[in-house]
């Protein structure tokens, strides 16, 4: 019996992908809300989690170009943290709230992007099944 929740010879559990991109999403919106929540809190400085591209080395895919007319990918890109350049309140408190805020709406769009993506795949697979 066809088991979708491994992956093909050579091919990538998307499924398992989908489920812990929203598993660090859901962690980052929660760390988020923790940061507007202690907004007003001395000496506070906000918080955020590693890039979800790092989850990502565990499934030992490379960039590689092919061509010569391919371009070259990114690798190791660096994210400095965007509190680092917000100013630090009389309290010591480092918590934007228009950042946070910012961060809340992009993490909610990542988050409906990846349910759509899932729900288009088990779509797909369904159609395959013919369910």
């Amino acid at each position: 019996m066809f088991d979708a929740s491994r992956p093909a010879a050579g091919g990538v559990d998307l499924f398992g992908l989908a489920q812990r991109r929203l598993d660090w999403l859901d962690n980052r919106e929660q760390i988020l809300a923790s940061n507007i929540a202690n907004a007003d809190t001395p000496e506070y400085v906000a918080k955020d989690m590693a890039p979800f591209e790092s989850m990502l080395s565990q499934f030992g895919g490379e960039l590689a170009t092919t061509s010569e007319r391919h371009i070259a990918g990114k690798r190791n890109v660096n994210q400095k943290s965007n509190e680092a350049s917000s100013t630090q309140s009389l309290d010591g408190n480092r918590v934007s709230l228009e950042t946070q805020m910012q961060l809340v709406a992009e993490t909610s769009d990542q988050q409906r992007l990846a349910t759509n993506v899932y729900s288009s795949y088990r779509s797909m697979l369904n159609s395959v099944l013919g369910k």
